[in-house]
């Protein structure tokens, strides 16, 4: 079964896959911390457009299986030229401290832009979550959740897991198990110990367990020939949103795999979150 994979290969994707060239990115502001006194992970990068009266954000959650990746260079920083603040972000590694700790940092970091909004002047009512892979399940866990005072407005999950659970289960299911329970296994780490006595911490840590009809509208872009998280990871949050009633899209890539952030993506991606957040063009 393709979960087996899920290990240390996805920390290999974690870098960027499309950057812009060419394009007006704004004022950067780097290292900006969204935890006062915290963590040297709890830091942003915020890209403002040339004029960011008003203007919607973009949160990145990069990807790198909870254990590698950052918000250096991120691939969707072409979006100040759209119009949009693009705020990207680090978040403690599954080594440093495991789950709840990365969407603790999510959360925290949510919570600074809106606090924030009127130093920059930005409009803190409007935030959509990008992610790929781990940064993926984040950004879903946030939106699924919409936990008081980090509600956010859109989310574009890029082929991230969102059923531990499937995975656990499949896993032993399929009898390896214990290869999810290697030091190497970014499951293990994101869990905080052996998968088989953290099922109950992998279904909190799982997007599909949260949706209710208030979930963040959500577009999902996965690849049909992802061998490291399945497209059953899209169909399942897919079906499970639609049965709540909640607003979302599934954009099933027919030729792709794992790297399903593209240029042709990122415009399908912003086309879908200028609907969701009312921007006129």
């Amino acid at each position: 079964m393709p979960y087996r994979l899920l290990l240390l290969t996805l920390v290999a994707l974690s870098s960027p896959l499309w950057a812009a060239s060419g394009a007006t990115l704004g004022t950067l502001k780097k290292d900006v911390p969204y935890v006062e006194n915290g963590h040297t992970r709890q830091k942003l990068d915020l890209r403002l457009p040339a004029d960011p009266k008003g203007a919607p954000v973009v949160l990145w959650i990069h990807g790198g299986g909870w254990i590698g990746g950052g918000k250096e260079n991120p691939p969707i920083a072409a979006l100040t030229a759209q119009g949009y603040v693009v705020a990207s972000m680090n978040y403690r590694y599954s080594t440093q401290a495991p789950f709840p700790a990365q969407l603790e940092d999510a959360r925290a970091a949510v919570l600074w832009l809106r606090s924030h909004q009127t130093d920059f002047g930005y409009d803190g009512k409007r935030i959509a979550a990008w992610g790929h892979s781990a940064g993926g399940t984040m950004v879903s866990l946030l939106g699924s959740r919409q936990d008081k005072g980090t509600e956010i407005q859109a989310v574009v999950n890029f082929s991230g897991p969102t059923d531990f659970g499937l995975i656990i289960k499949d896993a032993i299911d399929g009898g390896y198990a214990d290869r999810l329970d290697t030091p190497i296994s970014v499951v293990a780490l994101l869990l905080g110990g052996p998968v088989k006595q953290k099922l109950p911490l992998g279904l909190e840590a799982s997007p599909v367990t949260h949706v209710t009809a208030r979930s963040a509208p959500t577009l999902l872009v996965y690849g049909a020939k992802d061998t490291l998280v399945p497209p059953v990871q899209g169909t399942n949050l897919f079906t499970t949103m639609k049965k709540a009633g909640a607003t979302v899209e599934l954009m099933s890539l027919p030729v792709t795999g794992h790297n399903s952030v593209n240029r042709e993506t990122i415009a399908r991606a912003l086309a879908w979150t200028d609907r969701a957040l009312g921007v006129k063009r």
